[in-house]
């Protein structure tokens, strides 16, 4: 009865310990960081300068359409939002221009956006 024990408790052991069909997912740990999708540089055309005030960026994905900021010399916007955008920038004064598609994707964690950096150059009137 004991051997007949303890090869019950040897063959239980060895089902036990193998780890052939086990699947250990990692937890992901996000930030709380905020990111925005789009960082957006309007330049002068003729002298490569950063046009500093009364420009207008719009972003657009499919249905769609946010108006970026404009924070340090740069708009940004699509915070956090994944997507395939057409910018459109505009100034009076200026010819409007659009660039893109511009794509944003996620980060492999799936946590954040990764950032696409653009410079749309626009020419005076």
């Amino acid at each position: 009865m004991k051997k007949l024990l303890v090869l019950f408790l040897v063959a239980f052991c060895f089902a036990c310990s193998g780890d052939d069909d086990a699947v250990i997912q990692e937890s992901v740990q996000c930030t709380e960081e905020f990111v925005f999708g789009l960082s957006v540089e309007v330049r002068d055309a003729a002298t490569g300068g950063i046009i500093p005030n009364g420009v207008t960026v719009i972003a657009q994905d499919g249905d769609y359409t946010e108006t970026l900021d404009f924070i340090f010399d740069t708009h940004v916007g699509a915070g956090e939002r994944a997507g395939t955008y057409t910018l459109t920038a505009s100034k009076d004064g200026f010819t409007t221009k659009t660039a893109g598609p511009v794509t944003v994707r996620m980060d492999e964690d799936m946590c954040h956006v990764i950032t696409q950096n653009v410079t749309i150059e626009l020419e005076a009137n």
